[in-house]
């Protein structure tokens, strides 16, 4: 019996993920669409893979024939690790912060727009000028965030 479960639960993954999965009832006939994705995880290894996740969801798009327009909003614990130097984390999350700022830059070389909440960073006693130079300072997350939305944006909310 013991065997048996665990042939269930190594075959059940591949039986779930059968057939084809695909977005396109969801995509209809879009050719472009515009998402603000909230990003505040404070937690390194948490926040690194919100922004695999940002990366799959756009990289997937594109394969689709649908181009994005992404702002990523950073506000709460996520502004501690867009920062320069490493002043503000905790030492054993200096490798995981250097992988999280990598993503910013790719995310910038594809055109995304990257902000910083001001009241998160005056919360988190991050100065302004620590910022990473591909991150926007806005006075207000909140503010920009119902903006985008006004404005036809999407909410990806990342946590």
């Amino acid at each position: 019996m013991k065997h048996m479960l665990i042939a269930v639960l190594v075959l059940f993954p591949s039986m779930a993920w059968a057939g084809n999965v695909d977005d396109k009832k969801a995509l209809g006939n879009l050719t472009s669409l515009k998402m603000v994705c909230d990003v505040n995880v404070g937690e390194a290894k948490l926040l690194l893979r919100r922004l695999e996740l940002i990366d799959e969801t756009y990289s997937q798009l594109i394969d689709a024939g649908v181009t994005p327009t992404v702002v990523v909003a950073f506000r709460g614990g996520a502004s501690l690790f867009v920062t320069q130097g490493a002043k503000y984390i905790d030492p054993g999350d200096a490798k995981t912060k250097r992988e999280i700022q990598g993503w910013v830059d790719q995310f910038n070389q594809h055109g995304f727009r990257i902000e910083q909440c001001a009241i998160a960073a005056k919360a988190q006693k991050v100065d302004p000028a620590d910022f990473l130079p591909a991150v926007t300072v806005v006075q207000n997350g909140y503010i920009s965030i119902v903006a985008y939305q006004a404005r036809g944006y999407a909410l990806l909310p990342m946590d």
